[in-house]
């Protein structure tokens, strides 16, 4: 029967930050349809991103590294189309108070 080591170096865990980036940049992709709320939410998925990057390279022993890509990706994505369905809804807006 084989025990763990009692060192504590060869445990490994989670980027504290990596789950939390893809969670954010899923809702952000989501929700990109609702002006601003898209937009919000992939800012926050390329901040978690990027702690949870700079959470991996000072510690070796986490893992993490696709999900920390995947919400930078995916936060990307959810601010661009965020800001482009913010952007639209404006227009849209403006047009139709000038309408008349």
């Amino acid at each position: 029967m084989s025990t763990p080591e009692s060192s504590g170096d060869s445990i490994r865990g989670l980027a504290p930050s990596a789950t939390p980036a893809v969670v954010y940049g899923v809702l952000g992709f989501m929700l990109c349809v609702v002006p601003v709320i898209g937009f919000f939410f992939g800012w926050m998925a390329m901040f978690r991103s990027q702690q949870a990057a700079i959470q991996l390279e000072s510690d070796d022993r986490l893992d993490g590294h696709g999900l920390q890509r995947a919400g930078l990706i995916t936060g990307m994505a959810a601010m661009v189309l965020g800001a482009c369905s913010s952007v639209i809804w404006l227009v849209v807006m403006c047009m139709s108070l000038f309408a008349n």
